[in-house]
């Protein structure tokens, strides 16, 4: 066997056993992958908060519909929200209640940002803005009978006594009625009969208004529902300014006569 023959027997037996090896590998299963592991998101625990259902401006009366329940994470739920299960009854409890603040739509309702009638801040929030408020006393006697009630529209009288006998005039009228005595809502049936009337009037009405309880007696008298429109005004005038010239009355001291302007100043 010559040296040629030799050589090749050996690649062919060298290329067989690396065939084999090849073949071996190829019919091996493959390794098993590792096992993913699976990581279970946490779970946030929910509860139902009251929110505003839509925007409502500071001093606004707001009613069951402004308001609804919304999921809201809970441990972001503070001590001032309204729980659904703490409050289960709050829909219907802040209906008649005024914002002290204004609300955005989808904001927590916070029991301090609204107030109740009856409670402390209650008149404030109900003010008109630039408006204020002035308690005269009444009676059954000038309080039409005790059938003046919040909201309600009178006209302000003074009666003094003169040189000629007496006298009266409307000193504000459409004045709106907030309270009679501590009562406010307007639900109450029947006669309110209370010693104090509180009134919204201007700065300008509040003065003539407090000269005129100094110098007589007021009355209110009262306004048909259907005799309301524009608010309040001096007596004879379709739109009030501070400006504006009113009525006067005699004021008495120590024996001197002294005349003062009821519509902000003499004449």
């Amino acid at each position: 066997m010559n040296l040629v023959r030799v050589i090749v027997l050996l690649v062919a037996g060298l290329a067989a056993i690396a065939a084999a090896f090849f073949v071996r590998g190829a019919m091996q299963p493959a390794p098993a992958s590792a096992p993913t592991e699976v990581v279970e998101a946490p779970v946030i625990e929910v509860a139902r908060v009251l929110v505003a259902a839509r925007d409502i401006a500071p001093g606004e009366r707001v009613q069951s519909a402004d308001f609804r329940w919304a999921a809201w994470p809970e441990e972001a739920v503070l001590a001032s929200y309204l729980s659904q299960a703490v409050n289960p009854d709050a829909l219907e409890s802040l209906a008649g209640a005024v914002a002290r603040t204004g609300f955005v739509a989808g904001e927590p309702a916070n029991a301090g940002k609204l107030v109740q009638p009856g409670e402390a801040g209650f008149m404030a929030a109900v003010l008109t803005p630039g408006m204020r408020a002035v308690a005269v006393p009444i009676s059954a006697r000038s309080g039409a009978g005790g059938f003046i009630l919040p909201n309600d529209r009178v006209d302000i009288i003074v009666t003094r006594e003169s040189e000629n006998g007496y006298g009266s005039d409307v000193v504000v009228e459409n004045v709106r009625v907030l309270a009679i005595d501590q009562i406010y809502s307007e639900t109450e049936d029947g006669a309110v009969v209370g010693s104090t009337a509180t009134l919204e009037l201007t700065s300008t009405q509040a003065r003539s208004v407090a000269l005129s309880v100094a110098a007589g007696d007021v009355s209110l008298a009262l306004r048909s529902i259907a005799d309301t429109e524009g608010g309040a005004r001096f007596a004879g005038q379709s739109d009030e300014t501070d400006n504006a010239v009113g009525s006067t009355v005699r004021v008495f001291r120590y024996g001197s006569e002294q005349r003062v302007a009821l519509g902000g100043r003499a004449p």
